[in-house]
């Protein structure tokens, strides 16, 4: 895929902020965006990549950070798609139109539709760990806005049992006890 075309489709990320914040009154000027979250996971990958680099031939770590930095990319065409919108539609539904604006995309970028059906899937380990860096993202910066005054306890709630479960699905001790380690920094 040409650099000037990808480029630009993360930059529209940039002017999108993310639609739970703004639901529990987060100023627009204050909003996390899509790109802002993007990076942190990406941040957060790295990191545990890191931290996992003795287990290479467990965990691919370049494959995590990849698809951290897609697994929103379909937001660029379809601005942040609301939980409850997600629960309305039902998850299969919300995954398949994703899959569907990221189809254009993916025709010029090889190996994105797959890369973004492994994650959505959540059957390998790498996809799992994303989605755990994903929520931790999320998790840290609803810490900052409850720091603020704002009213998101039910995104900290819900995070906090899916990244619990997520890590239950992980197979191999030795990285679930890692993953537990790094994600679980309490300071609520």
């Amino acid at each position: 895929m040409e650099t000037k075309r990808i480029l630009h489709i993360f930059s529209v990320l940039e002017n999108i902020p993310r639609t739970g914040w703004l639901q529990r009154g987060v100023p627009r000027f204050e909003a996390e965006t899509i790109a802002g979250h993007t990076f942190k996971v990406t941040a957060i990958l790295s990191l545990i990549t890191l931290r996992l680099s003795s287990k290479e031939d467990k965990v691919d770590g370049k494959k995590m950070i990849l698809m951290g930095m897609i697994h929103d990319l379909a937001e660029a065409i379809s601005g942040d798609m609301p939980k409850n919108l997600s629960k309305v539609l039902g998850q299969e539904e919300k995954e398949r139109i994703e899959f569907e604006l990221l189809r254009d995309i993916g025709e010029r970028w090889d190996g994105l539709l797959e890369l973004f059906s492994e994650y959505i899937s959540r059957k390998t380990i790498e996809a799992k760990i994303v989605k755990l860096a994903d929520l931790l993202a999320t998790l840290r910066q609803a810490e900052e806005y409850r720091k603020r005054g704002f009213e998101v306890s039910d995104i900290l709630d819900s995070c906090e049992s899916e990244v619990g479960k997520l890590i239950d699905e992980i197979h191999d001790a030795e990285i679930s006890d890692l993953l537990r380690e790094v994600l679980f920094n309490p300071s609520r």
